[in-house]
C-alpha cells in the first residue's frame, strides 16, 4: 500500500536540539593528560555526591504559549527538567543528563511531571543506561573510581544500578573494564590508538551486575535479554538462562567485535532490537521469541499507542504492525531521519530542515499543528504509553506530561485574582 505524499513543514530556529546537545565524556583522559589527573580533578573530595538524593515534587512548569504544539499536546500541563540532552525513557519515567557548575546532574521525571530524583556524576566520564531486572525498572550510570585507578593507565570506571523510580541502590559500585557503550548494559575498553576502536565488549547482568559469562561477541543488552553473536548464530539469554538461538542474516553478520552490531542508545520498547550494522542495515526482531521482523532497516521506531512499527528502509518509509506485516510505504526523495513516533504520529526530519508528520496506521501526511500559531515548532522526541511527550523546541527540552492544565477559564480568573488588590 503507498501512502501520500507529504506535505513539509519548514522548522523555525533551524535545527534540532538533541543533534546539537551535550555530548557525555567515554571515561579516558585525553591523549595528553594523565588519566590519574583527571580522576583526581573530576572527583576531588566534596566535589560531588553520587548518590541519589529523592526530591519527589512537581518540577517547574513552562509556558509553551509562544510555541508551536501539537493541537492534542495543547491543553496539558508543561514542565522543564533541564535537560541538555534528550532522555530515554522507560516504564514511565524519564531519565536525562545536564551539565550544572562542572558536573552533571541525572534527573528522573515521571510521566505526570514529578521530579522523583537526581544525581551527580563527573562531567568528564559519565554515561548511563536504562534496563529491567524482572518487573524492577532500573538507572545505571556510570562513575570513575580515582582510589583504584593507576597512575599510568586509564582511569577505573564502575556502575552502580538505582531503581528508576526512586533512586533506590539496588547493586554496585562494580568496576567494569571501560566507558559505556550500549545498547543496554554493555562496557568495553577503547583502544589505546586514537579511532581505535574498543576491546572486547562485556554485558552486565542487570539482576546483580555481574559480567555475564562469555557466550561470544555482545551484541547488546536489552532490557534483560542479552544477545550475543557467535559462529553465525544470534544466541539471546535471560535470568532463567538461554532464551532462543537463530541463525543470522547476512546483514545482521558482524565477525568484527569493534563493529557496532546494535544502535548504542535503544529507542525500542523491551523485547525488541535492531541488529545489524549502519553500512549494511539492521534486521528488526521480536527477542522475546526470537523472530525476524523486517529485514534491511536503517532505523526504526514504535508507536505504543498503536502497537505499530515505522522504518526507514532504502530510499523509503514503511509501516508494519507489531508482528512485521507490512502495512504501508512512501518512496522518499529527501534524506529521512526519524526523530520520534508516538501518538499514532511519526515525526520525520528531510534534508536536516523539514519536519513530515505521518500518521503511523496508514502513512498519510498528518496536520497537527495549528496554522494560526507563530513561534517555534516544537518536534516530539520521546513518549510514554500515557501520552506523556518530551518535546524539542530548538532551545530548550520540555515535558508535556499526561497531565490536564487548568481550564482556560479556570486559568483567566485565576490571572484576574493576581491582578485584584
Amino acid at each position: 500500500m503507498s501512502a501520500e505524499p507529504p506535505a513539509l513543514l519548514l522548522l523555525r530556529g533551524g535545527v534540532v536540539l538533541g543533534v546539537l546537545g551535550l555530548t557525555l565524556g567515554a571515561c579516558a583522559a585525553p591523549p595528553d593528560q594523565d588519566p590519574s589527573a583527571e580522576a583526581e580533578s573530576t572527583h576531588s573530595p566534596g566535589s560531588l555526591d553520587p548518590d541519589p538524593v529523592p526530591v519527589q515534587s512537581p518540577a517547574e512548569e513552562v509556558d509553551l504559549d509562544a510555541i508551536r504544539l501539537p493541537v492534542h499536546l495543547t491543553d496539558l500541563v508543561s514542565v522543564d527538567p533541564g535537560w541538555d540532552t534528550p532522555p530515554q525513557v522507560h516504564d514511565g519515567v524519564f531519565l536525562g543528563p545536564r551539565e550544572e557548575e562542572g558536573r552533571l546532574v541525572f534527573s528522573a521525571v515521571s510521566a505526570d511531571g514529578t521530579l522523583l530524583w537526581t544525581a551527580q556524576r563527573p562531567l568528564s566520564c559519565t554515561g548511563f543506561a536504562l534496563t529491567s531486572a524482572g518487573d524492577r525498572a532500573l538507572a545505571v550510570l556510570t562513575d570513575v573510581d580515582p582510589e583504584n585507578s593507576p597512575d599510568d593507565t586509564s582511569i577505573t570506571t564502575t556502575a552502580t544500578a538505582y531503581d528508576l523510580h526512586t533512586g533506590e541502590p539496588v547493586w554496585g559500585p562494580v568496576e567494569v573494564p571501560g566507558p559505556h557503550q550500549g545498547p543496554g548494559l554493555v562496557f568495553a575498553e577503547p583502544h589505546e590508538e586514537p579511532m581505535g576502536g574498543t576491546d572486547q565488549r562485556v554485558a552486565l547482568d542487570p539482576e546483580t551486575g555481574e559480567r555475564i559469562p562469555d557466550r561470544g561477541h555482545v551484541v547488546g543488552e536489552f532490557f534483560g535479554i542479552t544477545v550475543t553473536a557467535r559462529d553465525g548464530e544470534f544466541i539471546a539469554s535471560g535470568s532463567e538462562g538461554q532464551l532462543w538461538r537463530a541463525p543470522s542474516s547476512n546483514t545482521s553478520t558482524t565477525p568484527d567485535p569493534e563493529a557496532p552490531v546494535s544502535p548504542a542508545t535503544n529507542r525500542l520498547p523491551p523485547g525488541t532490537a535492531l541488529i545489524g550494522s549502519s553500512a549494511a542495515g539492521y534486521d528488526l526482531w521480536d527477542l522475546t521469541g526470537g523472530e525476524l521482523l523486517a529485514e534491511g532497516i536503517q532505523d526504526a521506531m514504535f508507536d505504543l499507542m498503536s502497537e505499530t512499527w515505522v522504518a526507514i528502509r532504502e530510499d523509503e518509509l514503511a509501516g508494519f504492525d507489531a508482528a512485521g506485516g507490512q502495512l504501508w510505504s512512501l518512496g522518499l526523495d529527501a534524506e529521512p531521519e526519524i526523530l520520534g513516533v508516538g501518538g499514532v504520529m511519526a515525526y520525520v526530519l528531510a534534508d536536516g530542515e523539514y519536519l513530515d508528520i505521518y500518521n503511523v496506521v496508514t502513512g498519510n501526511t498528518a496536520r497537527i499543528y495549528d496554522p494560526l500559531d507563530d513561534g517555534a515548532t516544537a518536534i516530539p522526541l520521546a513518549f510514554t504509553d500515557t501520552g506523556a511527550t518530551v518535546v524539542d523546541t530548538g532551545t530548550e527540552l520540555v515535558l508535556v506530561t499526561d497531565e490536564p492544565g487548568p481550564p482556560e477559564d479556570a486559568a483567566a480568573e485565576s490571572e484576574l485574582s493576581d491582578e485584584r488588590p
